[in-house]
């Protein structure tokens, strides 16, 4: 898709005004304005026609021009439309959203709607046709789903890489990349399955149906159990980033500078010696896994020493040698010490005297090999207590360690408590205090109930089993229920294959869309710093530091960033996908343009150079509104040769009686390349 023109009526606050999109080498169009000078009309306006959807913080409802519906009189109708212009695959389209809005009384500025709908024509071979289906068009050229990633408002688009966005991620990821057909599919299946078990049970018996029942009423349970588990994450996250932004701010006051940075010293090292006794629990575990038995078999083992040895003191089985043995050396005549064993001889009858009274056979050498084993145990019993001793008390002087550091950490806070003097934020650095050790609790708490709940699911889960197998016993011998059954368990298999191939994929595109990020990032952030799509999809930006690297917590324009560089990769993503011309794909991809508004809002001058300077590169086409704070300096410097287009929003407020707000589109002189 290519953007062409942009046409509003007596939309919000424009009332008949018209966008040119720059195209080619010059690819960006930037729209100046105000604040509330109608940036966020413009970009919702998108939306609206191709999607018939709003995102206004204020009267979402109001799209008629307020001027206008002022004018008018009850029962007159306002005619409100966007249309946009654009090319695909070679052909001119016209798309334009029409809605009616009936005034209903003198003091109504919302009007009800009448009459709404959507047109589509295309320009073929200089004749223009009406595209049946419009909505169902449009949304294969420039999908629904994918329209965050493309028509965002800046100031929020740092979210992407903020706390708890894998979700987000993931999601944008496998929209891209088409994946979200195997996850229908296999919500579908899923659904399908539950139908035939119904069914299933339906024909069987009152025992499976009761059967049935209770694993779908323990399934729904524990559905609603991982949605609990998984919101006491999404918490510990969200508190954990804001005890961290605490922790920055009184890293910023005088009065705190010192004591916080030598907490976050202790912190760390405290974490040191926890991780440590963690790893000496896990040796414990091990010990008991691999050697515990020892211990516990040894009582026994003594008694069947004491019965071998009782054995041996009354002849039935020799002390130390087999029969075998003793007849191997009277047949040759010579001890193992080179004494002569000669018939008759006194030497022969010492050593025939050892034997024992022919014991059942394969007992001597059971008995030897036990008395071996014995030994063996014996040893296993002292190399597992030994290690066992040495972990724990290992584990107790790091916990020893651990807890001192503890109490130093403790005192700091309390004399961070202590302190009445205001920050900047309007807040004493006491109170700044008492907040991150509220947070700190609360973060505590939900760990502790993230666990409650884990055990909830885990024994849930277990009852599902064992239901699932009570299930599988049950013989049903009509035949709707075998059909049942057996069609139950196909739909089964085929989620499982396709939920198996779409996991595998979703982390294939992860890795794609993760090599894209870091090129992309690594154009526009500190050489020393890398963005990453981790295998759980968090956006995460890391510092090269001489051992290796470190997770920095990231700042509101470091998030802008990665953000922005994982749209652009996407977008880079999707461009390639269509240019293949694979039929083999889900989804083939697109051509797409960014459009933005205040991408430069939370960005100092440094990153809004960067930024700037890569803006035009991450789409054919860029569109950018911004006000004149955010344009001037670096962002006009590095962008001016790439733009193509410029217009500039003129606000009249109105007088507030006769005159209602209003905007106007003029347009600038764009720069020229030379």
């Amino acid at each position: 898709m290519e953007l062409e023109q942009l046409s509003l009526k007596n939309f919000r606050q424009f009332r008949d005004d018209e966008i040119e999109f720059a195209s080619g080498e010059q690819n960006v169009t930037v729209i100046h304005g105000s604040n509330g000078s109608g940036k966020t009309t413009l970009l919702n306006a998108f939306t609206w026609v191709l999607y018939d959807t709003v995102d206004f913080d204020t009267r979402p409802e109001r799209l008629a021009t307020e001027g206008v519906m002022a004018a008018a009189s009850a029962g007159d109708e306002i005619e409100v439309s966007v249309s946009l212009e654009f090319t695909h695959e070679g052909e001119q389209y016209t798309a334009t959203r029409r809605a009616i809005f009936e005034k209903q009384s003198e003091g109504d500025f919302d009007g009800r709607v009448e009459d709404s709908e959507i047109t589509l024509e295309r320009t073929s071979g200089g004749r223009n046709e009406r595209v049946e289906n419009a909505d169902h068009f449009l949304n294969t050229i420039i999908p629904k789903r994918l329209s965050e990633l493309f028509f965002f408002d800046g100031e929020d688009i740092d979210e992407l890489a903020g706390v708890d966005n894998q979700g987000k991620i993931q999601e944008s990821i496998e929209n891209i990349m088409g994946l979200t057909i195997l996850e229908r599919a296999t919500r579908h299946l899923d659904h399908v399955a539950g139908v035939f078990e119904d069914e299933f049970a339906d024909f069987g018996s009152d025992e499976l149906r009761d059967l049935v029942d209770e694993k779908k009423d323990l399934q729904t349970k524990c559905n609603r159990l991982e949605e609990k588990r998984d919101d006491k994450q999404r918490e510990q996250k969200e508190l954990a980033q804001e005890i961290t932004d605490i922790e920055a701010r009184l890293e910023r006051f005088d009065d705190s500078r010192a004591m916080q940075e030598e907490r976050a010293a202790l912190v760390e090292e405290r974490n040191e010696f926890e991780k440590e006794a963690e790893e000496a629990t896990d040796r414990i575990r091990s010990e008991i896994g691999d050697r515990g038995y020892a211990p516990l078999v040894m009582p026994l083992m003594r008694e069947t020493a004491e019965e071998l040895d009782k054995l041996r003191q009354d002849g039935v089985i020799p002390s130390n040698l087999t029969d075998d043995f003793l007849n191997d050396l009277l047949e040759n005549q010579q001890c193992i010490c080179g004494r002569d064993l000669s018939p008759n001889s006194e030497s022969y009858e010492q050593v025939s005297a050892l034997k024992g009274d022919a014991p059942a056979e394969g007992v001597e050498s059971a008995a030897l090999r036990i008395i071996g084993q014995l030994r063996q145990f014996s040893e296993n019993r002292s190399a597992f207590v030994n290690t066992v001793e040495e972990q724990v008390e290992r584990r107790s002087k790091k916990e020893q360690e651990a807890a001192r550091i503890q109490r130093k950490i403790d005192d700091i806070s309390d004399k961070l408590g202590e302190i009445e003097e205001e920050t900047p934020g309007g807040k004493t650095i006491k109170e700044w205090e008492a907040e991150r050790q509220q947070k700190e609790a609360e973060k505590e708490e939900a760990v502790r109930e993230e666990e409650r709940i884990k055990q909830k699911i885990e024994t849930t889960t277990d009852r599902i089993d064992d239901l699932e197998n009570e299930i599988s016993d049950l013989r049903e011998d009509r035949g709707e229920a075998v059909t049942a059954r057996r069609r139950q368990r196909a739909a089964e298999l085929v989620r499982d294959e396709i939920g198996t191939k779409y996991d595998g994929l979703k982390q294939q595109v992860r890795e794609v869309s993760n090599e894209e990020v870091q090129e992309t990032f690594r154009t526009v952030a500190r050489k020393d710093l890398n963005a990453e799509i981790s295998a759980d999809f968090e956006l995460k930006i890391y510092q090269d530091v001489s051992d290796g690297r470190v997770e920095v917590e990231k700042s509101t324009g470091e998030r802008q960033i990665a953000s922005l560089a994982f749209i652009g990769s996407l977008v880079n993503i999707a461009g390639r996908r269509y240019e293949s011309n694979s039929e083999n794909e889900y989804f083939t991809g697109g051509i797409y343009p960014l459009v933005m508004d205040s991408p430069f809002g939370a960005l100092d001058k440094e990153h809004r150079r960067e930024i700037s300077r890569v803006l035009p590169t991450l789409a054919s086409q860029v569109v950018v509104f911004a006000t004149n704070s955010q344009w001037e300096g670096p962002v006009e410097e590095e962008m001016t040769s790439a733009v193509g287009s410029q217009y500039w929003l003129n606000f009249h407020p109105g007088d507030g009686a006769n005159d209602s707000p209003r905007t106007t589109i003029e347009r600038e002189q764009a720069a020229t390349t030379q």
